[in-house]
């Protein structure tokens, strides 16, 4: 039973359309243009997308309607099953567009125009168009036809570089970050076309690379190159200090988890100084406290001369203290004096923060096929005259084809013909 999408009158993208052929590389793209009430048409194979076999799944029960990442991704969008390697499915696709404002692909370069369906193809159906092209490296240059996973690009944006231990290999980050970059990217330049476009009237073709959009995140690390002629180094929970000729630790396990803390010479100036000297009070209290911990100007003038051996006995003496203490008892008295110190979040935490409650940032959504609710992360911004819209479960396989071409003005007779043909 199809589940209408219905956007808030006042929604920021409330009057325009979306045609999302993406796949998981760009498919963050439209799930924001939807948040932000644009009526998103997730155009997939019959049978359903690939993202749909992605773990984990619900219950463990793998399932095109069971991917938990589907569910992530996919909200709030409309599903139409199409076979754009049909020439119906083409014509489809084609009449889709005249009435689109956005159009969001990650095929490899070339392919979308050897189908009779790139940009200068849909541009000159629909001028107005934004078509946007999320790929791995681009539509130009000699790499624009490799082929690229998330892991691939984290590896060659030099992210993975500086992830992971010093003494050993780089290592990824645990989830699709260069997959997500280029999403996010996406969506901003397909608003940045769509205010042009009020201007004149014209779309244009937004050309993501995910490369260079996860490289945009390293501004400062390429600046120390440019600037200096030095390469940093993976840091891990240890990191070579800027300027100094020692390793520093950042981050400290305590009672029930773990904090990120900088004790000494990390930057900051006062405020690291005032930090280091509350801690050393409460260390006091607490009957830890040792006359070498401030036997120097740590974060003064004595910084740039301190050596291993006294970081070291520094770090040991913080590190014996904060396995007596619980995250939230740091926390709070990091608060509370001001201590640059912060905890590191767990999933669970997030689902219990105080904060992400008083926001409303988590949301239950009801899943009609499951009959319960779920909780979901919310909008990303507070907009107090256009809101943003709630999230709404990610569609069954082909949930709104027969509504969708409807709309075009297919009839019931057309649209099981076209399904007899596997068309849709």
């Amino acid at each position: 039973m199809s589940t209408a999408i219905e956007p808030p009158a006042a929604a920021l993208l409330g009057p325009y359309r979306v045609l999302d052929l993406s796949d998981e590389r760009g498919t963050l793209c439209g799930r924001i243009l939807a948040s932000m009430g644009a009526d998103v048409i997730k155009i997939e194979p019959p049978g359903g997308a690939p993202l749909r076999g992605r773990a984990p799944f619900y219950r463990d029960e793998p399932g095109p309607e069971n991917s938990l990442a589907w569910w992530a991704l996919e909200a709030n969008k409309r599903s139409l099953t199409l076979d754009i390697g049909h020439e119906q499915g083409k014509a489809l696709l084609r009449r889709l567009a005249l009435t689109a404002d956005f159009l969001i692909e990650s095929f490899e370069p070339g392919f979308a125009a050897s189908q009779g369906l790139g940009y200068n193809d849909l541009h000159a159906l629909n001028p107005a168009l934004v078509y946007v092209s999320i790929t791995p490296f681009g539509q130009t240059g000699p790499r624009a036809r490799w082929a690229a996973s998330d892991v691939t690009i984290q590896a060659m944006s030099g992210h993975m570089y500086l992830n992971g231990e010093p003494d050993r290999s780089p290592v990824r980050l645990g989830v699709s970050a260069a997959y997500w970059h280029g999403g996010a990217e996406g969506a901003q330049g397909a608003m940045i076309a769509h205010h042009v476009r009020r201007r004149t009237g014209r779309g244009q073709h937004v050309d993501v690379s995910m490369q260079q959009a996860h490289i945009w995140t390293l501004l400062n690390t390429t600046m120390t190159w440019q600037l200096a002629r030095r390469q940093e180094i993976r840091g891990g929970s240890r990191r070579k200090e800027r300027g100094h000729n020692y390793y520093s630790r950042h981050i400290w396990s305590c009672k029930d988890g773990a904090v990120h803390f900088v004790p000494i010479a990390g930057g900051g100036g006062k405020s690291r100084q005032h930090s280091y000297m509350q801690l050393m009070e409460l260390m006091k209290e607490d009957g830890f406290y040792e006359p070498f911990l401030d036997a120097k100007d740590w974060n003064g003038k004595d910084m740039f001369g301190i050596t291993q051996v006294e970081y070291d006995a520094i770090a040991e003496r913080i590190a014996s203290y904060f396995m007596t203490k619980t995250v939230a008892e740091l926390y709070d008295f990091a608060v509370n004096q001001q201590l640059l110190l912060a905890p590191l979040a767990s999933t669970k935490d997030l689902l219990e923060s105080r904060q992400l409650e008083d926001r409303e940032f988590f949301v239950d959504v009801y899943h009609p096929r499951l009959g319960k609710p779920f909780s979901y992360p919310g909008v990303f911004a507070k907009f107090s005259a256009t809101p943003l819209a709630k999230p709404r479960p990610a569609p069954s396989v082909g949930e709104h084809t027969d509504e969708i071409l409807g709309e075009l003005g297919l009839t019931e007779r057309e649209i099981v013909d076209l399904r007899a043909e596997g068309c849709v």
